[in-house]
């Protein structure tokens, strides 16, 4: 599923070549981090986590990170010890923010340990993208209610002021345009590899984590449901069977409206 949703294409997405055209402001950057922190933590704490997951997932669809990510031994070996490095890493810039001491010391982890992979700095912009538009995708599907234009905007200046600490350029201008950009990587890219079959295997099981009891055992045995078909096929891997899918959609329906029910639509529109 990640039902992704009609961004457009960006009129001069193609003919931008750097970063931001105008570099936020400190108090620009302060609010979005606030904003999208907010999303985190307290109006879509489950799904932004498990959107998340998603786009790690996407990740494994691309030849060379898959290379990098199967090659180290980490991810097949030990999959839950490395999805949880991943997300404490995360959610300590989420939760601290970039200029924090704690968010300072794990920038510089992330550049540490990215300075010595091998690959391209368009990889490094599609995982950042990744990472930015997959979960508000799924919010948007799946959530108790859509993002906002504000929120979008919110998460693609998160991800732009981690690319401009950790030097990852060419960065698109905006959410709609790295969303857009996001895509078209992925048409040209993604394939099926022995790498990326691997992880995927290894991974399988993560996803259920996300889920309340009730769901765990459903998306368990059906965890192909939760993927796209762009990424279906990057894996080498058959559509569920529709019954299996309406099933699972039903699902998801009902664990939208209790979690509206639950937050009362959970915060700001």
């Amino acid at each position: 599923m990640n039902a992704q949703t009609p961004e457009g294409e960006p009129a001069n997405a193609a003919a931008r070549e750097d970063g931001p055209a105008n570099a936020p402001t400190p108090e620009e950057e302060r609010r979005a981090h606030a904003t999208y922190r907010r999303m985190a933590l307290v109006d879509f704490p489950e799904d932004l986590m498990l959107g998340l997951n998603l786009g790690f997932y996407r990740t494994f669809a691309v030849p060379s990170i898959a290379r990098v990510l199967h090659g180290t031994g980490r991810m097949t070996g030990r999959p839950k010890a490395r999805a949880k490095a991943t997300g404490e890493v995360m959610y300590a810039l989420i939760e601290h923010g970039f200029d924090d001491p704690t968010g300072l010391e794990t920038v510089a982890l992330l550049n540490r340990i990215h300075a010595r992979l091998p690959v391209g700095d368009e990889e490094f912009v599609y995982v950042l993208a990744a990472f930015c538009v997959a979960p508000l995708r799924w919010i948007d599907a799946h959530g108790p209610r859509p993002t906002t234009s504000a929120e979008k905007a919110a998460a693609y200046g998160f991800y732009a002021g981690l690319a401009q600490r950790m030097a990852i350029k060419p960065l698109p201008h905006s959410y709609q345009e790295l969303a857009f950009w996001m895509d078209r990587f992925e048409e040209r890219t993604f394939a099926v590899t022995p790498e990326g079959r691997a992880l995927l295997n290894a991974t399988r099981g993560l996803l259920a984590d996300r889920f309340p009891a009730p769901l765990a055992g459903l998306v368990r045995t059906a965890s192909d449901t939760l993927l796209d078909d762009r990424l279906r096929t990057a894996f080498g891997v058959t559509a569920p069977p529709r019954a299996l899918r309406a099933l699972v959609a039903a699902g998801l329906r009902y664990r939208a409206r209790r979690l509206r029910g639950r937050r009362g639509l959970l915060g700001r529109p």
